[in-house]
């Protein structure tokens, strides 16, 4: 009877009879005449039954509710207005937004986050235009999608969903809140309008109730990463309270060989002075042995099954790289900040805790760098994630550039909360000279240190090994290095043990610095001896990298290929 009903009303003669009767005065508010921008234009069909079924049951049923429509058309709004007709309609006027501001203006790649030449700042956006003392049980607003790549990176369909917000936080009144309805064929921002607070979907009606509070704290940050959403220079930070329901975490699956690393980053939290949780999760590749060094050095182990990538090869690096989705399954905790394996905390971060998600640091273009991210965790989210890995092509094929196709609505923090140890092709030596200074600055500048490149723990002690490969030497710091070991040296001896090299890496690090002799390379780090103790102690029952060098590169197939096995693929700096 509903269907049949709603089909009646929406004929046009209806429509007709209702545009002939209706006043350009909407409840105080002249209709808008001007020609429509097509940025903001919605091609969606407003499937008027499932707008129906979303909301029949708000006020009891009484359907005698308080609606503010945003952009739809004439013609949508006499849909509203004949399908609830004892309800008050308000239209929401809202200026669009000005057509030089685009979402690399929004979310540039590089800022001046040291405020040396500059104090960046964000364009603005224009705000709805309310009638004072307005409220609201219900704000709909009609979403544009053009469901091709690049969809959610739209200054229209993101100045909309802001606006739908600060109606929301505006017009809410006491613990009654107020509804946000979007029609969309696009899931909205997730982390704006989380899909914890979402009541009901129907078809491409998406009905959520929002936490206010929450909604204000996030309109407070700057709109786009053009801004720091976190100053480097403030003078002071804020922190959270419910510090039980918050945890550092990281994963390890498929290889063991970043327990080490994974050993030292937990115990580099604790030497900054953090107590919060430390969660690793790990899958059944990670042996017994290795998960009760892992949890001898703070961390809480929970056990995983890998989530693999569909759109890569077989046994390629980024095959299971989707299992850190599985961070959203850790429902126990409101807040997690993750971090990579490959990291060091040299300066406590737990202000980020009060940050939201997505809380991450620039990477390249107007992506954020997944090595060190601020997440609330969620079923439904990790649903939403789960559920568009067929469709979703990732930029550089691994997580990071899935998560940057999800969360395109991020807040920037300075890069030294995730400081890559990497020195650009274009890097001129007075910049050069400065990250060195960066890395070995005691008491520590940067607050994260992140190891790019062959993993210190990966290499002997005494001069960091990437030196002595071509393609690696972009990475290559000893001071760094020497950071990294300076955290590992104050473990405990049975921690240490868990940093052991294999003869088989032994000896393709001694591989590569005989080739970097041959090359003579000039920073001459292939002349030092090492005094590693580590090369005179074995993993193995018997120690066989001598042996195994006799016929080390007998080929150039050979050559290729045992040089490169010894040690796990290196991060690049496009995934983390």
């Amino acid at each position: 009877m509903s269907a049949a009903f709603l089909t009646l009303l929406y004929t046009p003669s209806v429509y007709e009879h209702q545009l002939q009767s209706s006043s350009r005065l909407v409840n105080g508010w002249i209709w808008d005449k001007r020609s429509s921008d097509p940025r903001y234009v919605s091609s969606a069909s407003i499937q008027w039954e499932d707008v129906y079924k979303s909301i029949q049951n708000l006020n009891g049923g009484e359907q005698k509710l308080k609606v503010g429509l945003l952009n739809f058309n004439r013609t949508e709004f006499g849909a509203w207005t004949n399908m609830l007709p004892e309800s008050d309609f308000s239209v929401i006027r809202l200026e669009h937004a000005n057509e030089t501001i685009t979402w690399q203006t929004l979310y540039p790649e590089w800022i001046d986050e040291e405020e040396e030449t500059e104090i960046p700042s964000c364009p603005s956006l224009p705000d709805p235009n309310l009638p004072r003392s307005t409220h609201f049980d219900v704000v709909a607003v009609k979403l544009p999608c053009t469901r091709v790549a690049g969809w959610s990176r739209d200054v229209a369909r993101l100045h909309l969903q802001l606006s739908a917000a600060k109606i929301a936080a505006t017009t809410a009144r006491g613990n009654a809140g107020v509804h946000v309805l979007f029609v969309t064929d696009c899931f909205p921002i997730p982390n704006l309008f989380s899909c914890k607070n979402l009541v009901k979907r129907e078809g491409n009606a998406w009905l959520y109730k929002p936490d206010v509070k929450a909604l204000k704290e996030k309109l407070r940050l700057p709109v786009g990463s053009c801004e720091l959403a976190v100053p480097l220079n403030a003078k002071a930070r804020l922190y959270t309270v419910d510090r039980r329901r918050e945890a550092y975490a990281t994963i390890l699956h498929s290889a063991s060989e970043y327990v080490c690393g994974a050993i030292t980053a937990a115990q580099s939290i604790r030497q900054a002075g953090s107590t919060r949780d430390l969660v690793i999760l790990v899958d059944d590749t990670i042996s017994d042995h290795h998960r009760k060094g892992l949890e001898s050095a703070g961390w809480k182990v929970r056990i995983i099954e890998r989530i693999r990538n569909p759109k890569a090869e077989r046994d390629a690096y980024n095959e299971w790289n989707y299992s850190k989705f599985r961070l959203w399954q850790l429902t126990d905790y409101d807040k997690v900040i993750f971090i990579d394996a490959d990291l060091l905390i040299l300066r406590n971060i737990d202000f980020l805790f009060a940050m939201p998600e997505i809380t991450a640091t620039g990477n390249n273009a107007t992506l954020f760098n997944s090595g060190v991210m601020v997440i609330e965790p969620s079923n439904c989210t990790f649903s939403l994630l789960m559920e568009h890995i067929n469709e979703i092509t990732s930029y550089n094929g691994g997580d990071q550039g899935y998560l940057n196709e999800i969360f395109t609505w991020w807040h920037r923090i300075p890069k030294h909360m995730n400081f890559l140890k990497h020195f650009w092709e274009g890097d001129e030596e007075e910049v050069k000279a400065k990250k060195t200074r960066l890395f070995g600055a005691n008491p520590p500048i940067l607050y994260v240190l992140h190891y790019l490149g062959r993993k210190p723990w990966l290499c002997f002690r005494d001069y960091d090994c990437n030196w002595n490969v071509e393609i690696l030497r972009e990475f290559a710091s000893d001071v760094a290095h020497a950071r990294w070991w300076k955290v590992h040296n104050k473990m405990p001896k049975k921690l240490q043990s868990y940093c052991l090299l294999r003869s088989r890496l032994k000896a393709g690090l001694e591989w590569e610095r005989r080739q970097a002799e041959k090359a003579n390379f000039t920073d001459g780090h292939w002349k030092r001896n090492i005094t590693d103790p580590r090369l005179k102690t074995c993993f193995e029952k018997f120690c066989f990298w001598e042996s195994m060098l006799w016929h080390w590169g007998e080929n150039k197939t050979n050559s290729t290929k045992n040089t490169a096995a010894p040690s796990p693929p290196t991060t690049s700096l496009s995934s983390s």
